[in-house]
């Protein structure tokens, strides 16, 4: 029994835990946190419990270092503070339970949950139709048609490397325009309450971007302009989420 005692308290003694990024997380849909584990010790950790808020992994083995993908599931949408997570272990008999608390300052934004609506009004009525500045030429969607110079808007990762070798100026990639007219989605647009209405304009918002549509989004006085970078569409989730 001493023996137990001793060696869980050392299986947990020397664990460190940091939490990385993750993936987008929608409301009530599985989604990871990246998670690194370290054992400062020289001696392998096992049987080792990861639980945050209502989640958890069962680690059978730690050695030095491992990167792992947490399931998570939040049921709300909105921002989500950690200032914990658990760390566990029956090991070696299950005679005792060990649990190391450790605190954390962590953040996730939990994106409201797409609900699947029909919004082909949306498309074939003119009222949210806009007709924008947008350079129809200057989506990143679609085919390469050809390379331009570089401006300030352009993503580093749309440089043509060829074309700024030969000419000894930054060039970048035109892309082919985009697929339909931009559109700007509000609240009202949809039926429901008010997590209903959010969570339709959700699902609408990744399936216009899908379909290579221009999205933006009015919620109260706030304009967001129609664009399809994926830096946009996560502002729009953001602003969905928070609202």
């Amino acid at each position: 029994m001493a023996l137990s005692g001793f060696l869980s308290f050392f299986n947990l003694k020397n664990i460190q835990i940091f939490l990385l990024s993750h993936n987008d997380i929608f409301a009530q849909t599985p989604g990871y946190i990246k998670i690194e584990l370290k054992n400062k010790y020289f001696l392998p950790c096992f049987l080792i419990r990861i639980r945050l808020e209502d989640n958890e992994i069962i680690l059978p083995f730690v050695k030095d270092k491992i990167l792992v993908n947490l399931p998570v599931i939040f049921q709300k949408r909105g921002k989500i503070k950690i200032s914990e997570i658990f760390v566990s272990s029956y090991f070696p008999f299950y005679f005792f339970k060990r649990i190391l608390r450790l605190p954390i300052d962590y953040e996730v934004i939990v994106f409201p949950k797409p609900i699947k609506c029909d919004f082909s009004n949306l498309l074939n009525e003119g009222k949210t139709k806009l007709e924008t500045t947008l350079t129809r030429g200057s989506s990143f969607e679609g085919e390469i048609t050809g390379v331009k110079e570089y401006s300030i808007q352009d993503p580093l990762k749309y440089i043509h490397w060829k074309a700024t070798a030969k000419t000894s100026e930054l060039m970048t990639k035109e892309f082919s325009p985009y697929r339909g007219n931009p559109v700007i989605l509000k609240l009202t647009d949809f039926q429901g309450d008010i997590e209903q209405k959010i969570s339709k304009t959700t699902y609408a918002i990744l399936s216009l971007s899908k379909k290579g549509i221009p999205i933006g989004l009015k919620i109260d006085n706030t304009v967001y302009k129609p664009d399809l970078r994926p830096t946009h569409i996560r502002k729009l989730l953001y602003a969905l989420s928070v609202y």
